[in-house]
């Protein structure tokens, strides 16, 4: 079964019905399975994802009622059918009562934020028992006694899927060579690099121990839903991005909810495919709400601005827009950094990571902090003819976000500039040219990937 979203009422920070909306995957296009939540901390995606793991019988707190009605959580299928309800039994009870009712097979499993484990392999279950164990959790548990270590017992005993987890794990640690039961007092998991280094688990990083934690889950093949609360915790970029692209794979299959607050692992490639950001926006520190980014063809204009000329222009500086609120879109990269530099402008605004230009974009980028739910959004332009027009559309279009014109034509002076010709290994159009005329292009580039492959 596959979910189409959750409804949350009446708990904690969510006061009216809020909807999280769950992506669909696709096996053709990596990523389409994914769902992200974000939000600033304190928002409430924490609070958001236990509602997922309540079960029948279990008891809420009264002060996380809200008083002006009873808690309510919902999960539908693919045709916006309820599937599974829970509620309180009365207005004057605390305690859930799950009707309808899902089988325990298609609940969703949880790698929370918090995921030390022990390298101690006494016992030895099989990888499904372990992950599926983690139906009943929720992510405010600490999770420390997870059994990864016997699953990992149960896998070097079976040679077929010992060789093809190696390989797995290999995709976001390169370096990982291969693992086993180790003996002293007690057994114990042994990690062995490239090198030949051999490691206690106990004594990895937390970064090395939070992925195997992770591709335990991946590993195991189901169609439960998976939640990875905050998998980029101790996590190098470079780990993050090649975790990240696993993630995506394996969501061709299976629904895969995470709940992040690094632009690492958001990804518009993988929102055109279907992928969708849900972020949460609290207001006033009381009541929060939940947002949806619209078909991604409502940005793709200014997203296609991102070509080869502006590569950045939704890099991963850019992509802070997903995580921040009161952001300041101004037309230029120097804008940024001057304005930056004189630390004029209050911290608490968040100027957009680069400029944006042209009136389209300005509309585009607006329209996007709309749809993300930030309450703050600003343009800052410079004086001229298109540019007046320009503030006169958005001041129409967007009357709730402010507007300002500069008096001068720049933030900065210019001298004229003559345009001089130069000749390149593309063309104007960025093509590459042909053959005879590339000069030393493949010779340079090999010797920059000789260098940094070996």
């Amino acid at each position: 079964m596959k979910f189409s979203k959750f409804t949350i009422k009446h708990y904690r920070c969510f006061q009216d019905m809020q909807t999280l909306k769950f992506a669909q995957p696709n096996k053709d296009k990596p990523g389409s399975g994914i769902t992200f939540i974000v939000g600033e901390n304190n928002s409430g995606k924490t609070t958001l994802i236990e509602g997922l793991f309540f079960r029948d019988q279990q008891k809420i707190r009264g002060s996380e009622r809200q008083k002006e009605g009873d808690s309510e959580f919902q999960l539908y299928d693919s045709d916006n059918s309820v599937q599974r309800k829970l509620k309180v039994i009365r207005k004057s009870s605390y305690t859930l009562i799950e009707d309808p009712k899902i089988n325990d097979s298609e609940l969703f499993e949880i790698v929370p934020s918090r995921r030390h484990w022990h390298s101690a392999a006494s016992g030895m279950m099989q990888i499904e028992a372990v992950t599926k164990a983690t139906i009943k959790e929720t992510p405010r548990v600490a999770q420390a006694n997870t059994p990864i270590a016997a699953a990992l017992k149960s896998i070097e005993a079976d040679d077929m899927k010992y060789k093809s987890f190696i390989e797995f794990v290999r995709e976001v640690l390169p370096e990982f060579s291969s693992f086993s039961i180790g003996f002293e007092e007690n057994e114990y998991i042994e990690y062995v690099t490239n090198e030949g280094v051999r490691h206690k688990s106990d004594f990895l990083g937390d970064g090395v121990i939070s992925i195997l934690r992770i591709l335990c889950h991946l590993f195991n093949k189901t169609n439960r839903p998976l939640v990875i609360d905050e998998p980029e915790l101790s996590l190098h970029p470079l780990a993050q991005k090649r975790l990240f692209k696993l993630v995506a794979k394996m969501a061709t299959e299976r629904q895969i909810i995470i709940s992040t607050h690094s632009p690492y692992f958001v990804s518009w490639e993988y929102i055109k495919n279907g992928a969708i950001l849900n972020k949460i926006a609290k207001h006033k520190d009381l009541k929060s709400e939940i947002h949806q980014l619209q078909d991604y063809s409502t940005y793709e204009k200014l997203i296609k601005r991102a070509n080869w000329q502006q590569p950045f222009l939704m890099d991963i500086v850019a992509k802070e827009i997903f995580f921040h609120d009161n952001i300041l879109f101004v037309e230029g990269q120097e804008d940024v950094g001057l304005l930056r530099q004189e630390n004029d402008i209050t911290e608490s605004v968040n100027l957009f990571g680069y400029g944006i230009r042209g009136k389209d974009a300005f509309v585009f980028a607006l329209q996007l902090a709309k749809d993300l739910g930030i309450k703050k959004a600003g343009v800052l332009i410079d004086n001229g003819c298109s540019e007046s027009e320009i503030k006169n559309d958005l001041d129409s279009k967007f009357p709730d976000y402010k507007i300002v014109q500069w008096n001068k034509e720049d933030i900065r002076d210019k001298e004229p500039r003559e345009i001089k010709k130069k000749v390149g290994y593309f063309d104007a159009e960025g093509k590459k040219k042909e053959e005879d005329e590339l000069d030393d292009y493949y010779e340079k580039i090999d010797m920059l990937n000789q260098y940094f492959e070996n």
